[in-house]
């Protein structure tokens, strides 16, 4: 299980946890709920890149790279304090990032076990990508908004009619003409840039998603040049190794590259390459066409095996029921073979209540006679809530707000509502009925 420490940046002293498929911050404004976020997506970014990438793990621990790349992309210039640092855990290898010297270490774990994953960052902000006509062809800059104009754009190209009333509770679709995006809503024919702010903010929120974590998985991926390039070269490199054994050279003369064998030999197990826990396991030439099979399979360890999503306020602009069909939704679309993980932040107490919702679902499932499942809104989101951390920010701190069900507990939310309920009531006793 992967796991993040921060400490001193922005409104953070010290935040460490285990990330789980789903992992929920809640807090006030500028409580550093999408501080975690960013830095936990650069840092799980890096990991993939630098994945069998001497060059890019070379490149990412030169003073400064890590720093600036992650300010720039997710504009968090001036939240660092002089103490702050960064230490992620991750599948592949251990980030480590200690700002008073910029420096950053990057070290392979002994056993790596490593699934590539899609990241997908869905900021706050989309409602002006929605807003703007043709906002991804802009290219100036490098940071999180233009990103998911590219991912959202990618979307779009693949899915052209979509029907979003399922969680508006009104005939809404979507449909793209001409290169231009369409909503229709209750037979009005509006572009997208008039059409309401709920609608601009759920719509790339719900394309986005359904590309990212469907769609995207029936085609063949492409890898982009540069990583091609890093494959090939590793995969020289292995050929390499694998011609020296074949020759007679010791098997000793090749430490460095045991854990890496290993692990790669692992990953790769279930495509008739033999997994291992030493090289010495296999003679010299059972050795060598290991390596051979390996590279033969290698591309398949780049192919994407989840995607992991990261959601700012999913709420925004979007009436409480609508709240809820998304959470439903998101819950149920998430279900499948591949995994899906998501870190979401939010302010608002219905995502919460979604939520509980669906787990207290997944932990009484067994005791709901068949033929009453259906009569639960959330029933087809029910998931176990081991799978699911719900945190809560408040003075630089983390706290976990769940009992030992994993239920979400009697929270700061929850205390708010009581706060004014109780003012309401006391405002009551004033109140005189004319009647």
């Amino acid at each position: 299980m992967q796991k993040l420490t921060i400490k001193n940046i922005g409104a953070i002293k010290l935040v460490e946890f285990e990330v789980n498929r789903i992992n929920v911050f809640m807090g006030p404004q500028s409580s550093g709920k999408s501080t975690i976020s960013k830095i936990l997506c650069h840092c799980q970014w890096v990991e993939k890149t630098c994945f069998l990438n001497d060059k890019q793990m070379e490149n990412y621990q030169k003073q400064g790279v890590f720093y600036d790349s992650l300010i720039e992309y997710h504009k968090l210039d001036g939240y660092f304090h002089k103490n702050a640092s960064i230490k992620y855990e991750g599948e592949a290898m251990t980030i480590t990032y200690t700002h008073s010297s910029k420096k950053t270490t990057i070290k392979l774990n002994d056993k790596m076990i490593f699934s590539y994953p899609k990241i997908c960052y869905i900021p706050s902000e989309r409602n002006f990508v929605a807003g703007v006509p043709n906002f991804s062809k802009y290219n100036e800059g490098n940071n999180v908004l233009l990103y998911f104009a590219y991912d959202w754009s990618e979307a779009k190209e693949d899915i052209k009619k979509l029907d979003i009333s399922n969680l508006l509770s009104r005939e809404v679709s979507y449909e793209n003409i001409n290169d231009k995006d369409y909503i229709f809503d209750n037979g009005s024919k509006l572009l997208l840039t008039n059409a309401s702010s709920g609608v601009q903010s759920v719509l790339p929120l719900y394309q986005t998603i359904i590309y990212m974590l469907s769609n995207l998985y029936k085609k063949q991926r492409a890898l982009s040049p540069s990583k091609e390039m890093a494959r090939k070269d590793f995969a020289n490199e292995m050929i390499m190794v694998a011609n020296r054994i074949a020759d007679g050279e010791n098997i000793s003369n090749f430490k460095k590259y045991s854990n890496i064998l290993i692990s790669m030999f692992k990953m790769l197990e279930s495509y008739d390459v033999k997994a291992i826990n030493k090289l010495s396991d296999l003679l010299p030439k059972e050795l060598s066409h290991n390596i051979y099979e390996a590279v033969h399979v290698m591309y398949r360890l780049f192919n994407y095996h989840y995607t992991q999503l990261f959601i700012e306020e999913p709420e925004q602009n979007l009436f409480p029921d609508t709240q809820q069909e998304f959470v439903y939704w998101l819950l149920e679309i998430m279900q499948n073979d591949k995994k899906h993980a998501a870190i979401i932040t939010t302010h608002s107490p219905y995502i919460l209540f979604a939520l509980n919702n669906c787990m207290m679902g997944g932990l009484v499932k067994d005791n709901i006679p068949k033929e009453e499942v259906s009569d639960f809104a959330s029933h087809s989101a029910w998931i176990n809530p081991k799978l699911v951390s719900v945190f809560e920010l408040d003075n630089g701190t983390l706290r976990r707000v769940q009992d030992e069900d994993g239920i979400i507990e009697d929270n700061y939310l929850n205390t708010a509502y009581k706060k004014n309920s109780e003012e309401y009531l006391e405002l009551l006793n004033y109140y005189e009925d004319e009647e």
